[in-house]
């Protein structure tokens, strides 16, 4: 439509080309009116072509967004995947603390007649006893150090602590008189000084951050005793040719063993609680007579075996370096 407008509108102007003032006139209405439907039609022909053009993009776009949803929605629904983390040994290292705690045992000391000519007699009347049974208990103090390896929820270790001791007891035996046979007091003291250890550790972890675990190495300490033996505990001991005393002090090594739980009670910190039964070995000592006669005087009397063995529960509080 609109070439054929342009077609018309050029004919007219060719086929006139000297009109008259009138014919001007008219001339010039009609290529007002042609050019005004030319434009027109070039208007719609316009609008036509943007109008389909909107569709167009329209459809497009409704396309583009439908498939930009779908993909979105794709990546969405599928499953991600993270590298697992590696596990934190969090037990690895060295470490070192504080220990508190109460000690106790019983010892079985034997007595052993040196003197053949009046101690078996005493000691056949019962007067004398063959063994003694020290208690001894008390505090028990001191600090340790230690590195610990972690694998997986098992956790393995060396330890070494020292500690000041006051485990001390004693013991008096008294006999009556039996017949010609004066009372006689016979006693026994002992004392450990101090106690250290070095052990390793095997635990495993029930949590992340509680340790249950197990225990035992080499144990060591120095071990007092001292021993008494008095007939007639009214007279002075110058007038008894068996009335005796004697002591020893000794580094005892031996062995020990328990277990225990150790918990994370903060980033660097943790506290536990541990039992040890040790066992020192034995230590002996001899009674020397303290008569006043020359034929008796620093005679040896009774000869005293003392084992020593006892049990340990501590707190303990760690810093981990």
């Amino acid at each position: 439509m609109l070439a054929k407008f342009i077609a018309s509108y050029f004919r007219v102007t060719t086929q006139n080309p000297e009109p008259d003032s009138d014919g001007l006139r008219r001339l010039s209405a009609t290529r007002e009116r042609k050019l005004e439907a030319v434009l027109e039609a070039f208007s719609r022909v316009l609008g036509s072509l943007m109008s389909r053009s909107v569709k167009m993009i329209s459809l497009v776009g409704c396309v583009l967004l439908a498939s930009t949803a779908a993909f979105s929605a794709d990546i969405a629904s599928r499953p991600v995947y993270k590298a697992e983390p590696a596990p934190v040994q969090a037990w690895t290292g060295g470490y070192l603390g504080a220990t508190v705690g109460y000690g106790w045992g019983e010892s079985t000391s034997t007595i052993t007649a040196i003197d053949t000519q009046l101690i078996p007699f005493f000691q056949s009347q019962g007067v004398i006893p063959t063994s003694l049974h020290p208690a001894f208990k008390g505090f028990i103090g001191g600090g340790e150090v230690g590195y610990n390896w972690q694998v997986g929820s098992w956790v393995t270790g060396l330890e070494a602590d020292f500690s000041y001791s006051a485990l001390r007891g004693d013991v008096i035996n008294y006999a009556p008189q039996v017949g010609a046979v004066p009372e006689t007091l016979t006693s026994q003291s002992i004392e450990l000084a101090w106690f250290g250890t070095v052990r390793a550790r095997m635990g495993y972890l029930a949590t992340p951050d509680v340790l249950l675990f197990a225990t035992g190495g080499l144990a060591y300490g120095q071990v007092k005793v001292s021993t008494g033996l008095v007939p007639e505990p009214t007279t002075p001991c110058a007038n008894n040719a068996i009335c005796s005393v004697g002591s020893a002090s000794d580094v005892r090594v031996g062995w020990t063993v328990g277990g225990g739980l150790e918990t994370r009670i903060a980033s660097k910190w943790t506290a536990k609680i541990e039992y040890l039964y040790f066992d020192l070995g034995n230590i002996s000592d001899t009674a020397f007579s303290l008569s006043g006669n020359p034929a008796w005087r620093g005679l040896p009397i009774v000869g005293v075996t003392s084992d020593i063995t006892g049990n340990i529960v501590r707190l303990g509080l760690n810093y981990q370096l």
